[in-house]
């Protein structure tokens, strides 16, 4: 009994466990218990979304149920990411496999703009910064065109039979924090994507985000080991982009 209740008290004194983003992960019971896990962990999860032909309702399945309602003549758009109290829609498809610029030319867009890798990191203003870059566009330097990465997003559209879903407008360049949120489950989300008709995979390359590192400038996340660079030229480089959004109308 003497060597329970010292196991006890020692369990009471450990710290409560955070992930690197400062989210409670486990804490300790007052009563020397271990392993109480927040109920916002146990949310967390990549489910498939649509929106319902016959009422335009948003709906988010798990992955084994999609085949069935595929066959039915339902639409996805896209994997659904659930971590830390932030959802995230991944849309299926994503632009030229070649590459795309970010703008036509050096442009300060207005988005979150860092030259610092932790600030970066934590940057999850995606559809401000998107927002703010495409109503920088002009004819001297473009960012609003699907030739460029913000542009892209900003147009691309996933609607379901009836013209309805996650169409234009309501997408977004994703931030270097969303596309961080992206490779933490991109094998999870893979093996979604495998499952939706004309889908593309993610791959192991890097990818355009909305945080910007200069006019010049903007931040790119490598795919196979989440290297971020802030030096991929806005006019010149050519990266993957893949469109973003969220759980809505």
């Amino acid at each position: 009994m003497g060597k329970t209740r010292k196991l006890s008290e020692k369990i009471k004194e450990l710290p409560t466990v955070n992930d690197m983003t400062g989210r409670t992960i486990i804490t300790n019971g007052s009563d020397g218990s271990l392993g109480k896990m927040s109920a916002e962990l146990m949310l967390d999860g990549v489910f498939i979304m649509y929106h319902r032909k016959s009422d335009d309702t948003p709906l988010m399945v798990k992955p084994h149920k999609w085949t069935a309602i595929q066959n039915a003549g339902e639409i996805a758009d896209g994997v659904v990411v659930v971590e830390g109290g932030k959802v995230l829609v991944v849309a299926p498809t994503e632009a030229d496999s070649a590459g795309i610029t970010w703008s036509s030319a050096a442009v300060s867009g207005g988005a979150t703009t860092t030259t610092d890798r932790v600030t970066a990191m934590n940057d999850w203003n995606g559809p401000a910064n998107t927002a703010s870059i495409i109503s920088k566009s002009t004819s001297s330097a473009v960012t609003n065109t699907s030739a460029c990465a913000p542009g892209f997003c900003n147009l691309y559209s996933r609607a379901n039979a009836n013209g309805k879903g996650l169409t234009a407008g309501k997408w977004w360049l994703p931030s270097i924090g969303e596309m961080m949120m992206i490779y933490a489950n991109m094998t999870k989300i893979n093996y979604c994507l495998s499952l939706i008709a004309g889908a593309t995979q993610l791959i192991q390359n890097w990818y355009w985000t909305s945080t910007e590192h200069s006019a010049a400038r903007a931040w790119g996340l490598y795919l196979y080991d989440g290297g971020l660079d802030g030096m991929y030229t806005k006019a010149s480089s050519k990266g993957r982009v893949r469109p973003v959004s969220t759980f809505t109308q």
